[in-house]
């Protein structure tokens, strides 16, 4: 796996899918395809906008605690 700039580095993270409130997001590197899952009940986004696109950057910190806390919320698909 990459490191966390090497991931959000000039990337985006694509709406993949959503099932029961999480939204699933595809980030794909130079090197390797991510997946990131978002919980969008989850009190941090009751006020944000979920959108099909983002800078990978714009989510970096969904992606950093998927990545530390290793609960397959971040995961590497490839």
């Amino acid at each position: 796996m990459e490191n966390l700039k090497e991931i959000v580095r000039g990337t985006t993270a694509r709406l993949s899918h959503a099932c029961e409130g999480k939204l699933f997001y595809q980030i794909q590197t130079k090197k390797h395809l991510y997946q990131l899952e978002i919980n969008s009940m989850d009190k941090d986004w009751t006020a944000t906008y979920l959108f099909p696109e983002f800078k990978s950057i714009t989510l970096m910190r969904w992606i950093r605690k998927g990545k530390e806390s290793e609960d397959g919320s971040f995961i590497q698909l490839n």
